[in-house]
């Protein structure tokens, strides 16, 4: 009898363990139907035009190689403060069995962003002392800091682009389905890759 229910309730487990497994799939196969979309419609070259344009815009205007990087690297320092800042904003939305409005999620991306920079400009010289010890340490080349760059800045527009594309679904609720830490995983995921292909095409240099 005893052996009878063990075995009934391994195949119960195995039945529950199906159904998460098909339910994250369909999350993980919904995100990865929305950056084909997503990507489909964007224009590499433009983008491309632009990173290049802000780059010679920082070049240009710094007054010696370690200040033109330090242009760069604190663009990246925003990107990354960033990509902390959507973490939040989907935490609180999705994370927590929400779709959100799109005018919710412009304004708190914009409440944040202006935070960031206000917080890096405070901080600014403990960055830069920061980053000069890197220089040194790492012997960083002006390529590494412009890719980093790129790579950076299309992340964090892939990331934003994402959380308003899926939000303007009407099928957005899936995303509140499946294990959500995962589902962000996923979509980091799809980040990275995406960015990696793009940035990888460009000419910067």
């Amino acid at each position: 009898m005893n052996g009878t229910i063990i075995m009934a309730n391994v195949t119960v487990a195995r039945e529950v363990k199906t159904v998460e497994n098909t339910t994250q799939q369909q999350v993980n196969r919904y995100i990865e139907i929305l950056f084909a979309q997503l990507t489909a419609k964007a224009d590499s070259k433009q983008f491309e035009k632009v990173i290049k344009e802000n780059i010679l815009t920082k070049k240009s205007s710094a007054r010696d190689e370690v200040d033109y990087f330090d242009r760069l690297m604190l663009n990246i320092t925003y990107f990354v403060e960033n990509k902390a800042a959507w973490n939040k904003i989907m935490r609180d939305t999705y994370g927590l069995g929400q779709v959100p409005k799109i005018p919710y999620v412009e304004n708190e991306a914009m409440t944040q962003q202006m935070r960031i920079r206000q917080a890096i400009g405070e901080k600014m010289d403990d960055y830069t002392k920061l980053f000069h010890s890197q220089y040194k340490a790492l012997q960083v080349t002006e390529e590494a800091v412009v890719y980093d760059y790129a790579y950076a800045s299309v992340e964090h527009s892939l990331r934003y682009d994402f959380l308003t594309y899926v939000t303007m679904q009407k099928e957005a609720s899936i995303l509140l389905e499946g294990d959500f830490e995962e589902t962000l995983r996923i979509i980091d995921g799809y980040v990275a890759y995406h960015a990696d292909q793009a940035v990888n095409q460009m000419e910067l240099l």
